[in-house]
Protein backbone atom coordinates (compact mmCIF):
# COMPACT_ATOMS: atom_id res chain seq x y z
CA UNK A 1 0.00 0.00 0.00
CA UNK A 2 1.51 3.41 -0.78
CA UNK A 3 0.49 4.83 2.87
CA UNK A 4 2.28 2.27 4.32
CA UNK A 5 5.51 3.12 1.94
CA UNK A 6 5.27 6.88 2.33
CA UNK A 7 5.04 5.71 6.34
CA UNK A 8 7.79 4.19 5.93
CA UNK A 9 9.47 7.11 4.72
CA UNK A 10 8.40 9.68 7.28
CA UNK A 11 9.46 7.05 9.98
CA UNK A 12 13.15 6.81 8.47
CA UNK A 13 13.06 10.81 8.24
CA UNK A 14 12.08 11.45 12.10
CA UNK A 15 14.33 8.91 13.33
CA UNK A 16 17.64 11.05 12.32
CA UNK A 17 15.76 14.46 12.76
CA UNK A 18 17.00 16.39 16.17
CA UNK A 19 14.18 18.95 15.95
CA UNK A 20 12.19 17.72 18.90
CA UNK A 21 10.53 19.18 21.48
CA UNK A 22 11.74 18.76 24.96
CA UNK A 23 9.95 15.72 25.99
CA UNK A 24 10.03 14.10 22.56
CA UNK A 25 13.35 14.30 22.81
CA UNK A 26 13.71 12.62 26.02
CA UNK A 27 12.35 10.24 23.97
CA UNK A 28 15.04 9.97 21.25
CA UNK A 29 17.18 9.77 24.28
CA UNK A 30 15.98 6.67 25.34
CA UNK A 31 16.25 5.08 22.04
CA UNK A 32 18.24 1.68 22.09
CA UNK A 33 20.43 0.56 19.24
CA UNK A 34 20.95 -3.59 18.11
CA UNK A 35 22.92 -4.76 15.85
CA UNK A 36 24.79 -8.17 14.31
CA UNK A 37 27.98 -8.92 12.26
CA UNK A 38 27.10 -11.99 10.78
CA UNK A 39 29.39 -14.36 8.10
CA UNK A 40 27.98 -17.94 6.63
CA UNK A 41 29.64 -20.62 3.96
CA UNK A 42 27.31 -22.91 2.64
CA UNK A 43 27.81 -25.77 0.25
CA UNK A 44 25.38 -27.45 -1.42
CA UNK A 45 24.43 -30.14 -4.66
CA UNK A 46 20.96 -30.08 -4.38
CA UNK A 47 18.86 -32.98 -5.65
CA UNK A 48 22.14 -34.67 -6.63
CA UNK A 49 24.01 -32.13 -8.47
CA UNK A 50 27.11 -33.59 -10.42
CA UNK A 51 29.00 -30.49 -8.74
CA UNK A 52 28.45 -28.40 -5.80
CA UNK A 53 27.24 -24.70 -5.51
CA UNK A 54 29.32 -22.42 -2.99
CA UNK A 55 29.05 -19.26 -1.46
CA UNK A 56 30.54 -17.07 1.40
CA UNK A 57 28.80 -13.41 2.71
CA UNK A 58 29.23 -11.74 5.49
CA UNK A 59 26.59 -8.99 6.55
CA UNK A 60 24.42 -7.90 9.37
CA UNK A 61 21.63 -5.29 10.48
CA UNK A 62 21.45 -2.21 12.63
CA UNK A 63 18.53 -1.41 14.07
CA UNK A 64 17.22 1.42 16.21
CA UNK A 65 14.27 1.92 18.33
CA UNK A 66 12.82 5.22 20.13
CA UNK A 67 11.51 5.61 23.78
CA UNK A 68 8.01 6.03 24.08
CA UNK A 69 6.33 9.35 23.87
CA UNK A 70 2.74 9.64 24.40
CA UNK A 71 2.46 5.64 23.97
CA UNK A 72 4.12 6.16 20.54
CA UNK A 73 7.85 5.17 19.39
CA UNK A 74 9.22 4.22 15.95
CA UNK A 75 11.75 1.63 14.69
CA UNK A 76 14.08 0.94 11.74
CA UNK A 77 16.06 -1.97 11.22
CA UNK A 78 18.92 -1.96 7.79
CA UNK A 79 20.30 -5.05 7.15
CA UNK A 80 23.26 -5.82 4.42
CA UNK A 81 24.65 -8.90 3.06
CA UNK A 82 28.09 -9.04 0.59
CA UNK A 83 29.04 -11.59 -1.27
CA UNK A 84 33.42 -12.81 -0.62
CA UNK A 85 32.76 -15.72 -3.10
CA UNK A 86 30.08 -17.93 -4.82
CA UNK A 87 29.77 -20.15 -7.42
CA UNK A 88 25.90 -20.59 -7.54
CA UNK A 89 25.86 -22.04 -11.27
CA UNK A 90 22.45 -24.28 -10.08
CA UNK A 91 20.71 -21.50 -8.32
CA UNK A 92 21.02 -23.40 -5.00
CA UNK A 93 21.12 -20.23 -3.29
CA UNK A 94 19.26 -17.84 -5.14
CA UNK A 95 16.53 -17.36 -2.69
CA UNK A 96 18.68 -17.29 0.24
CA UNK A 97 22.27 -16.31 0.60
CA UNK A 98 23.02 -14.99 -3.20
CA UNK A 99 22.40 -11.33 -2.39
CA UNK A 100 24.78 -8.02 -3.13
CA UNK A 101 23.33 -4.40 -0.96
CA UNK A 102 21.74 -3.26 1.56
CA UNK A 103 18.19 -2.73 2.37
CA UNK A 104 15.78 -0.74 4.70
CA UNK A 105 13.79 -3.59 6.39
CA UNK A 106 11.81 -2.49 9.08
CA UNK A 107 10.52 1.18 9.40
CA UNK A 108 7.46 1.27 11.92
CA UNK A 109 5.62 3.44 14.31
CA UNK A 110 4.02 1.40 17.39
CA UNK A 111 1.32 3.43 19.30
CA UNK A 112 0.56 1.68 22.88
CA UNK A 113 -2.89 2.29 24.81
CA UNK A 114 -2.48 -0.07 28.10
CA UNK A 115 -2.12 -3.41 26.88
CA UNK A 116 -3.37 -2.89 23.11
CA UNK A 117 -0.39 -1.96 20.43
CA UNK A 118 -1.17 -1.05 17.02
CA UNK A 119 2.49 -1.60 14.74
CA UNK A 120 2.34 -0.28 11.71
CA UNK A 121 4.76 -0.36 8.51
CA UNK A 122 7.81 -2.49 7.49
CA UNK A 123 8.15 -5.07 10.27
CA UNK A 124 9.48 -8.53 11.62
CA UNK A 125 6.50 -10.65 12.55
CA UNK A 126 6.74 -14.04 14.60
CA UNK A 127 3.93 -16.21 14.76
CA UNK A 128 3.55 -20.10 13.38
CA UNK A 129 1.58 -19.05 9.90
CA UNK A 130 3.28 -15.55 9.35
CA UNK A 131 7.09 -15.92 10.43
CA UNK A 132 9.98 -14.05 9.41
CA UNK A 133 13.57 -16.27 9.39
CA UNK A 134 14.30 -17.57 13.14
CA UNK A 135 17.83 -17.32 14.40
CA UNK A 136 18.45 -21.32 15.33
CA UNK A 137 16.36 -22.94 12.73
CA UNK A 138 16.22 -23.65 8.99
CA UNK A 139 15.06 -20.44 7.91
CA UNK A 140 18.00 -18.64 9.45
CA UNK A 141 20.10 -16.50 7.10
CA UNK A 142 22.23 -13.59 6.93
CA UNK A 143 19.11 -11.56 5.76
CA UNK A 144 15.89 -11.92 7.63
CA UNK A 145 12.90 -11.06 5.38
CA UNK A 146 10.13 -8.70 5.99
CA UNK A 147 6.40 -7.55 5.73
CA UNK A 148 4.40 -4.54 5.63
CA UNK A 149 1.56 -4.59 7.55
CA UNK A 150 -1.19 -3.37 10.06
CA UNK A 151 -0.46 -5.28 13.40
CA UNK A 152 -2.58 -4.95 16.60
CA UNK A 153 -2.00 -6.98 19.31
CA UNK A 154 -3.97 -7.56 22.79
CA UNK A 155 -3.33 -8.16 26.42
CA UNK A 156 -5.58 -7.08 27.77
CA UNK A 157 -8.96 -9.42 27.53
CA UNK A 158 -11.69 -9.80 29.86
CA UNK A 159 -10.99 -11.42 33.20
CA UNK A 160 -13.02 -15.33 31.59
CA UNK A 161 -9.57 -15.63 29.14
CA UNK A 162 -6.88 -14.31 31.10
CA UNK A 163 -3.48 -14.56 30.20
CA UNK A 164 -4.36 -14.61 26.58
CA UNK A 165 -2.66 -12.48 23.90
CA UNK A 166 -4.52 -11.88 20.41
CA UNK A 167 -2.87 -10.50 17.59
CA UNK A 168 -4.98 -9.51 14.45
CA UNK A 169 -3.35 -8.12 11.03
CA UNK A 170 -3.67 -7.15 7.21
CA UNK A 171 -0.25 -7.96 5.20
CA UNK A 172 0.03 -5.47 1.96
CA UNK A 173 3.44 -6.61 1.16
CA UNK A 174 6.27 -9.40 1.62
CA UNK A 175 10.27 -8.66 1.22
CA UNK A 176 11.74 -11.75 0.77
CA UNK A 177 15.47 -12.41 1.44
CA UNK A 178 16.62 -12.04 -2.34
CA UNK A 179 15.05 -10.68 -5.70
CA UNK A 180 15.88 -13.94 -7.41
CA UNK A 181 19.15 -12.34 -9.13
CA UNK A 182 21.94 -11.80 -6.75
CA UNK A 183 20.02 -8.58 -5.29
CA UNK A 184 18.44 -7.90 -1.72
CA UNK A 185 15.13 -8.44 -1.53
CA UNK A 186 12.21 -5.82 -1.96
CA UNK A 187 9.11 -5.51 -1.05
CA UNK A 188 6.37 -6.61 -3.33
CA UNK A 189 2.74 -7.75 -3.77
CA UNK A 190 3.69 -11.72 -4.89
CA UNK A 191 3.06 -13.36 -2.06
CA UNK A 192 0.31 -12.12 -0.80
CA UNK A 193 -1.25 -11.01 -4.08
CA UNK A 194 -4.08 -8.71 -3.30
CA UNK A 195 -3.71 -8.83 0.31
CA UNK A 196 -3.45 -11.07 3.91
CA UNK A 197 -5.21 -11.42 6.70
CA UNK A 198 -4.54 -12.98 9.71
CA UNK A 199 -5.94 -13.66 13.52
CA UNK A 200 -3.19 -15.70 16.19
CA UNK A 201 -4.53 -16.24 19.80
CA UNK A 202 -2.19 -17.54 22.56
CA UNK A 203 -3.34 -18.72 25.85
CA UNK A 204 -1.65 -19.83 29.24
CA UNK A 205 -4.67 -19.95 31.51
CA UNK A 206 -3.49 -23.69 32.57
CA UNK A 207 -0.92 -23.72 34.79
CA UNK A 208 2.15 -25.64 32.10
CA UNK A 209 -0.30 -25.29 29.23
CA UNK A 210 0.13 -23.21 26.70
CA UNK A 211 -2.72 -23.33 23.85
CA UNK A 212 -2.42 -21.07 20.35
CA UNK A 213 -4.52 -21.02 17.30
CA UNK A 214 -4.31 -19.02 14.15
CA UNK A 215 -5.97 -18.60 10.97
CA UNK A 216 -4.28 -16.71 7.59
CA UNK A 217 -6.10 -15.95 4.38
CA UNK A 218 -4.71 -14.70 1.04
CA UNK A 219 -6.59 -13.09 -1.18
CA UNK A 220 -4.97 -13.96 -4.72
CA UNK A 221 -5.42 -11.68 -7.90
CA UNK A 222 -8.16 -14.47 -9.03
CA UNK A 223 -10.65 -16.94 -6.87
CA UNK A 224 -8.35 -19.57 -8.34
CA UNK A 225 -5.23 -18.29 -6.72
CA UNK A 226 -6.95 -18.27 -3.16
CA UNK A 227 -5.01 -19.82 0.07
CA UNK A 228 -6.03 -19.91 3.32
CA UNK A 229 -4.71 -22.32 6.45
CA UNK A 230 -5.81 -23.04 9.90
CA UNK A 231 -3.32 -24.10 12.75
CA UNK A 232 -3.70 -25.16 16.41
CA UNK A 233 -0.78 -25.76 19.12
CA UNK A 234 -0.66 -27.22 22.25
CA UNK A 235 2.39 -27.70 24.90
CA UNK A 236 2.17 -29.28 28.04
CA UNK A 237 5.33 -29.28 30.59
CA UNK A 238 5.64 -32.15 32.56
CA UNK A 239 8.18 -32.99 34.88
CA UNK A 240 10.80 -30.87 32.70
CA UNK A 241 9.99 -32.74 29.62
CA UNK A 242 7.48 -30.28 26.76
CA UNK A 243 4.49 -32.81 25.20
CA UNK A 244 3.52 -31.17 22.24
CA UNK A 245 0.89 -31.69 19.46
CA UNK A 246 -0.11 -29.45 16.37
CA UNK A 247 -2.97 -29.61 13.82
CA UNK A 248 -2.51 -27.69 9.94
CA UNK A 249 -5.38 -27.58 7.20
CA UNK A 250 -4.67 -25.41 4.06
CA UNK A 251 -6.47 -25.01 0.92
CA UNK A 252 -3.74 -23.97 -2.05
CA UNK A 253 -6.65 -23.12 -5.30
CA UNK A 254 -3.59 -22.58 -7.25
CA UNK A 255 -2.78 -25.75 -7.54
CA UNK A 256 -6.17 -27.26 -8.68
CA UNK A 257 -8.88 -29.04 -7.18
CA UNK A 258 -7.63 -32.75 -6.61
CA UNK A 259 -4.56 -31.20 -4.86
CA UNK A 260 -5.60 -28.20 -3.49
CA UNK A 261 -6.57 -29.54 -0.07
CA UNK A 262 -3.72 -30.19 2.67
CA UNK A 263 -4.03 -31.30 6.53
CA UNK A 264 -1.56 -32.83 8.42
CA UNK A 265 -1.12 -33.67 12.40
CA UNK A 266 1.72 -34.42 14.28
CA UNK A 267 3.48 -34.61 18.08
CA UNK A 268 6.60 -34.11 19.94
CA UNK A 269 8.71 -34.70 22.77
CA UNK A 270 11.78 -32.62 24.21
CA UNK A 271 13.23 -32.87 27.31
CA UNK A 272 16.61 -33.90 29.62
CA UNK A 273 17.63 -38.15 28.97
CA UNK A 274 18.56 -38.21 32.36
CA UNK A 275 21.79 -38.56 32.22
CA UNK A 276 24.25 -35.28 32.93
CA UNK A 277 23.45 -32.98 30.94
CA UNK A 278 22.17 -34.66 27.59
CA UNK A 279 18.90 -33.99 25.97
CA UNK A 280 16.26 -35.43 23.41
CA UNK A 281 13.84 -34.02 20.69
CA UNK A 282 11.38 -36.73 19.02
CA UNK A 283 8.71 -35.89 16.71
CA UNK A 284 6.26 -37.60 14.21
CA UNK A 285 3.98 -35.74 11.67
CA UNK A 286 1.67 -37.20 9.13
CA UNK A 287 -0.06 -35.21 6.01
CA UNK A 288 -3.02 -36.88 5.41
CA UNK A 289 -4.38 -35.56 2.16
CA UNK A 290 -3.08 -35.68 -1.76
CA UNK A 291 -2.40 -31.70 -1.73
CA UNK A 292 0.74 -30.57 0.27
CA UNK A 293 0.49 -28.72 2.99
CA UNK A 294 0.76 -25.07 2.64
CA UNK A 295 2.44 -23.59 6.21
CA UNK A 296 1.97 -19.82 5.57
CA UNK A 297 3.80 -16.63 4.93
CA UNK A 298 7.58 -15.78 5.19
CA UNK A 299 10.82 -17.89 5.25
CA UNK A 300 10.43 -18.78 9.14
CA UNK A 301 6.88 -20.79 8.36
CA UNK A 302 9.05 -23.65 6.78
CA UNK A 303 10.37 -24.52 10.31
CA UNK A 304 6.70 -25.02 10.86
CA UNK A 305 5.97 -29.07 11.18
CA UNK A 306 7.58 -30.56 14.01
CA UNK A 307 8.99 -32.69 11.55
CA UNK A 308 11.52 -29.89 10.15
CA UNK A 309 14.69 -31.03 9.27
CA UNK A 310 17.12 -28.43 10.82
CA UNK A 311 18.68 -27.53 7.50
CA UNK A 312 16.58 -28.23 4.71
CA UNK A 313 13.18 -27.32 6.76
CA UNK A 314 9.93 -29.03 6.42
CA UNK A 315 9.62 -29.16 2.43
CA UNK A 316 9.46 -33.24 2.45
CA UNK A 317 7.11 -33.28 5.25
CA UNK A 318 4.94 -30.91 3.74
CA UNK A 319 4.68 -33.35 0.97
CA UNK A 320 0.99 -35.13 0.47
CA UNK A 321 -0.16 -38.45 2.02
CA UNK A 322 3.44 -38.58 3.25
CA UNK A 323 4.56 -40.05 7.26
CA UNK A 324 8.02 -38.58 8.67
CA UNK A 325 9.23 -38.57 12.06
CA UNK A 326 12.90 -37.62 13.23
CA UNK A 327 14.56 -37.59 16.39
CA UNK A 328 17.88 -35.89 18.14
CA UNK A 329 20.33 -35.46 20.68
CA UNK A 330 21.90 -32.56 22.75
CA UNK A 331 25.48 -34.41 23.75
CA UNK A 332 27.61 -30.77 25.85
CA UNK A 333 30.92 -31.34 25.69
CA UNK A 334 33.75 -28.76 27.41
CA UNK A 335 31.10 -25.51 26.45
CA UNK A 336 30.41 -27.34 22.72
CA UNK A 337 27.04 -28.58 22.21
CA UNK A 338 26.92 -31.35 19.49
CA UNK A 339 23.58 -32.75 17.72
CA UNK A 340 23.12 -35.63 15.59
CA UNK A 341 20.06 -36.31 14.79
CA UNK A 342 18.49 -38.09 11.87
CA UNK A 343 14.48 -38.47 10.10
CA UNK A 344 13.11 -40.54 7.55
CA UNK A 345 10.07 -39.39 5.66
CA UNK A 346 7.73 -42.21 3.84
CA UNK A 347 5.74 -41.55 0.92
CA UNK A 348 2.31 -43.61 0.16
CA UNK A 349 3.30 -44.69 -3.86
CA UNK A 350 -0.55 -44.65 -4.76
CA UNK A 351 -1.03 -40.88 -4.12
CA UNK A 352 -1.60 -39.26 -6.78
CA UNK A 353 0.26 -36.10 -5.67
CA UNK A 354 3.29 -35.55 -8.21
CA UNK A 355 5.93 -35.08 -4.96
CA UNK A 356 5.22 -39.01 -4.79
CA UNK A 357 7.60 -39.54 -7.40
CA UNK A 358 10.29 -38.63 -5.22
CA UNK A 359 8.99 -41.92 -2.63
CA UNK A 360 11.06 -42.04 0.65
CA UNK A 361 13.72 -39.61 1.68
CA UNK A 362 16.04 -40.52 4.41
CA UNK A 363 18.27 -37.54 6.11
CA UNK A 364 21.09 -37.42 9.23
CA UNK A 365 23.10 -34.98 10.48
CA UNK A 366 24.98 -33.15 12.38
CA UNK A 367 24.68 -29.59 14.50
CA UNK A 368 27.68 -28.09 16.51
CA UNK A 369 27.44 -24.70 18.70
CA UNK A 370 29.93 -23.29 20.19
CA UNK A 371 28.97 -19.99 22.35
CA UNK A 372 32.29 -18.10 22.89
CA UNK A 373 30.58 -15.52 25.13
CA UNK A 374 26.94 -13.98 25.40
CA UNK A 375 27.58 -12.06 22.19
CA UNK A 376 29.13 -14.33 19.58
CA UNK A 377 29.11 -17.86 19.08
CA UNK A 378 29.98 -20.10 16.07
CA UNK A 379 27.72 -22.86 14.58
CA UNK A 380 28.41 -25.70 11.85
CA UNK A 381 25.60 -27.55 10.33
CA UNK A 382 26.24 -30.64 7.91
CA UNK A 383 23.19 -32.75 6.36
CA UNK A 384 23.19 -35.41 4.44
CA UNK A 385 19.42 -36.62 2.67
CA UNK A 386 19.09 -39.75 0.00
CA UNK A 387 15.77 -40.01 -1.75
CA UNK A 388 13.77 -43.57 -3.42
CA UNK A 389 13.86 -41.55 -6.75
CA UNK A 390 14.79 -38.29 -7.42
CA UNK A 391 12.14 -37.42 -10.18
CA UNK A 392 13.72 -39.60 -12.99
CA UNK A 393 13.52 -39.10 -16.04
CA UNK A 394 13.42 -35.24 -15.60
CA UNK A 395 16.35 -34.11 -13.96
CA UNK A 396 17.90 -31.08 -16.23
CA UNK A 397 21.70 -31.41 -17.05
CA UNK A 398 24.36 -31.26 -14.64
CA UNK A 399 22.26 -33.67 -12.09
CA UNK A 400 23.06 -37.23 -10.90
CA UNK A 401 20.46 -40.39 -9.90
CA UNK A 402 22.55 -40.43 -6.72
CA UNK A 403 19.50 -38.96 -4.94
CA UNK A 404 21.69 -37.54 -2.39
CA UNK A 405 22.21 -34.03 -1.57
CA UNK A 406 24.70 -32.76 0.88
CA UNK A 407 24.79 -29.36 2.82
CA UNK A 408 27.41 -27.82 4.94
CA UNK A 409 26.81 -24.43 6.53
CA UNK A 410 28.94 -22.23 8.98
CA UNK A 411 27.44 -19.53 10.69
CA UNK A 412 29.05 -16.72 12.97
CA UNK A 413 27.03 -14.33 14.57
CA UNK A 414 28.61 -11.37 17.13
CA UNK A 415 25.60 -9.31 18.60
CA UNK A 416 25.66 -6.23 20.21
Amino acid sequence: MTKIAKLSLVVSMVLVTSTCADTLEEAFKASKVTGEIKAEYADSNFLGKASSDNVSAVGGSLGIVTGQYYGLKAGVTFQTSHLLDIDNEGSVFKDDLDAQGSVLSEAYLDYKISNTSLKVGRQYIYTPLVSTSVDGQPSESLLKDSFEAYMVTNSDLPNDLPNTTLMAGYISKYQNQTDGDGNTGEFVKDQVQDGAYTVHVKNKSIENLTLQAQYLGINGYTSGSDKDVLYFQADYVLAKHTLSAQYISSTDKSLGSTLKDGQAWGVKATGPLGLGQLGYVTAFTSSMDDGEVYAGLGKGTSDLLFTAMPVNGAGVAQRGNADTIVGGIMVPIAGVTFVPYAGKSFCNPNSINSSSLMGDVTGTGLIVIYPYNKNFFIKANYEHVTTENTYPGVLPNGYLNDKATDVAKVYLSYKF
